[in-house]
């Protein structure tokens, strides 16, 4: 089991380089509390469960991954999900020693960017591309949650 620290902001789209090398993400969840979601990507499927930690920064994370899952087992899958899985296309940046994943997502949830780095300590001092809207930092707003965003589209709300 790792924590997970992690921080996630909008993004100045204009401002983005090239991104490439993106993975496609289908991504569902089977639970809200604990937050228990697959994501599928190609013909692997992950499943994460996510708990917070009481008292302290961050949370728990445990990941298992399948990888040998046919189409039939993924659309099986997509049918337990308590919300309408999202789609979204996943690019890595790597600046000032971090990892930046760049989420430019689908469907109804097309025109929102997000960018999420996972941070070694609490206390670390980020070093900000120009493209992270550092004034908007979302990763607490629920608004913005993958697990909401099957519910509450962002084309239902800009």
């Amino acid at each position: 089991m790792a924590t997970e620290i992690e921080r996630k902001f909008l993004v100045f789209a204009d401002k983005l380089p090239v991104l490439e090398n993106g993975q496609h993400f289908i991504q569902g969840y089977l639970s809200l509390l604990p937050n228990v979601r697959y994501r599928m990507i190609d013909d692997q499927v992950i499943i994460t469960i996510k708990k917070d930690k009481v008292g302290g920064p961050g949370r728990y994370e445990w990941e298992f991954a399948d990888t040998v899952s046919d189409k039939e087992e993924r659309e099986e899958l997509k049918k337990l999900a308590v919300r309408i899985p999202i789609e979204k296309i996943r690019y890595k940046i790597f600046y000032q020693n971090l990892t930046w994943e760049i989420d430019v997502y689908q469907g109804e949830n097309n025109g929102l960017i997000t960018a999420e780095v996972e941070l070694p300590s609490i206390d670390y001092q980020i070093i900000f591309p120009e493209w992270i809207d550092k004034e908007n930092e979302v990763g607490h707003n629920p608004k913005y949650f993958n697990s909401n965003l099957g519910e509450y589209p962002y084309q239902s709300w800009v």
